[in-house]
C-alpha cells in the first residue's frame, strides 16, 4: 500500500489517464453482454473487473468491492464513492443507492466479486481510489 501512496505523491496517473482507466471488457466486444462488465484500472496498473448494474438493481453481494460511478456525456467514469459491502451488504448497498440518488449526472453501480479476502477488497479499493 505504501508503493501506492508513493506513486500518488510522485503524481503517477496523470487526470487524462484516470479518465480512461475504465472500459467494457475487449473479449466482449461487440456481444450482448458487452454493457455488463467493465474493467477499472488502478494506480498500480493493476486491472479490477466489475459487473455493472443500475443503482436500482444492484444487487446486495456480501465482501464485495462495490463502485458508484457518475457516467460523463461522452461515456467516461468516474469513480464518486467506493466500498467494501463487508458481511452487512445491505447497508453499504443503501449508502450507495442514497450516493447515487443525489447527483444530477447518470450513475451505475459497479460490483468487484474476485477479491477473495478482507486484505483484497482493501488493497483494491486503495489501489482504485481517486485522489482527495
Amino acid at each position: 500500500m505504501q508503493a501506492l501512496r508513493d506513486l500518488r505523491e510522485r503524481g503517477g496517473g496523470s487526470e487524462a489517464a484516470r479518465a480512461v482507466a475504465n472500459a467494457e471488457l475487449a473479449a466482449l466486444a461487440g456481444e450482448a453482454l458487452a454493457g455488463r462488465f467493465r474493467h477499472w484500472r488502478g494506480w498500480s496498473g493493476r486491472r479490477y473487473v466489475f459487473s455493472v448494474y443500475d443503482p436500482a438493481s444492484c444487487p446486495a453481494y456480501e465482501d464485495a468491492v462495490l463502485i458508484v460511478a457518475a457516467v460523463g456525456p461522452g461515456g467516461e467514469r468516474r469513480i464518486v464513492s467506493i466500498a467494501d459491502t463487508g458481511a452487512f451488504p445491505e447497508i453499504a448497498v443503501a449508502r450507495a443507492k442514497a450516493t447515487a440518488s443525489s447527483l444530477e449526472a447518470r450513475v451505475e453501480c459497479h460490483v468487484h466479486l474476485l477479491a477473495a479476502s478482507r486484505l483484497e477488497r482493501e488493497a483494491a479499493i486503495a489501489d482504485l481510489r481517486p485522489p482527495a
